[in-house]
Parts: structure tokens; sequence; C-alpha cells
């Protein structure tokens, strides 16, 4: 088998090892975005969020806002609170710690290279979960949060690209790239060699 074809297999036997093993530690990666999301929001946007807790494998965001308790009709601050699933940005992690594990040769570098790839693949993670915190701020809450939001039209447009790009792209490609720059000068040991036959 080519070296690259026996890298192809090692990575699909640690890829669903992988995404077991994060599945069923998810509600431990919760914690650390929860509290980097917390800070960071509530910095932000200090008259909009108002605290951001792990909420099992998701994350439980209050707001600043008011909302109406049918009960008792009576206007309630800081009751409003919806979540977002940290899960859909965080695939990167399983995937890029396979591709890792299924290069060839592992040595103190290698683990280097994990723990700066983990870092970076966090930052994405981050990245992500504000964009689409923020875009639940400004489209699917009320008026009132917009308006604290203070977004121009453009501003809007902006988001919903970043929010894409936070979403659909950078999950998927971050831990490709990642990997490829760190393990560039292993590259050629992947290639199967081709020769050529002058005539």
């Amino acid at each position: 088998m080519s070296p690259i074809g026996k890298f192809t297999l090692k990575a699909l036997i640690w890829l669903p090892l992988c995404f077991g093993a994060w599945y069923f530690l998810s509600i431990l990666f919760v914690l650390p975005v929860a509290a980097a999301l917390d800070g960071l929001m509530s910095w932000a946007f200090p008259d909009l969020v108002r605290a951001i807790k792990p909420d099992g494998n998701a994350v439980s965001i209050t707001t600043q806002l008011t909302a109406l308790q049918a009960d008792l009709g009576a206007a309630v601050k800081g009751d409003l609170v919806f979540t977002v699933n940290p899960l859909i940005y965080g695939y990167c992690v399983p995937f890029y710690t396979a591709l890792v594990l299924a290069a060839p040769g592992h040595d103190s570098k290698t683990l280097g290279y994990w723990i700066i790839g983990m870092l970076i693949l966090f930052l994405v993670q981050l990245f992500g979960l504000a964009a689409e915190i923020t875009k639940v701020l400004a489209f699917n809450i009320n008026d009132e949060a917009r308006e604290r939001l203070g977004f121009s039209a453009l501003g809007y447009e902006g988001l919903a690209l970043v929010y894409q790009f936070g979403y659909l792209i950078l999950p998927a490609v971050s831990p490709v790239l990642i990997w490829i720059s760190q393990f560039r000068h292993q590259l050629p040991q992947l290639i199967h060699p081709v020769t050529t036959t002058r005539f």
C-alpha cells in the first residue's frame, strides 16, 4: 500500500474513535468555551448579555432583555434565555486529532503541534459561537435587541456573512489547513513517487 493509502486508512480508523471520545467528553469541552464566551460577550454587549453558562453539552445565554410573563402580565427583566449548540463548531477537534494521529512518526514535536492546533481550534469555536449568539440577538429575538445592538444595515449584512463563515467554512477547513502547515515537511513522504519513462 502506498504511503498516502496507509495515511488515509489510519485516519479513517482514528476518526470514529476520536469522534466518539470527543462526543462523550463534550460536557467537559463546553466548560472552558462557556467561560471564555461569558467574558467576551458580556464585555462586547454589556446591555444585552448578562451571563453565559454551560448547560450540559450546550451553552445557555441569559440576556438583559425584558420578557413578558404571561400568567402575571408583568415584564420581568433578565428572564429571556436561549441556548446554542457548541458541538456544531467543535467537530473540527476530533477531525484534527485523527489527522495528527494518522501522521507518520510521533514525538514530542507532534504533541506540541497538537496542543497548538487545539488552541487555534478553540478560537475557531469561540468565533463561530460568538457570531451565532450575535446573530440570534440581531435576528431572532425582538426589536429591543436590535435597537441595543445598533448595527447599521450594512452591519447586519456583515454579521450574516460572518455567521456563515464561522458556521460553514472555518470548522471544516481549519483542521486541514492547520495540519498541512504543521506537517508540510512530511507531505513528500505521503505522496507516492511517480516514475516517468522517457522514449
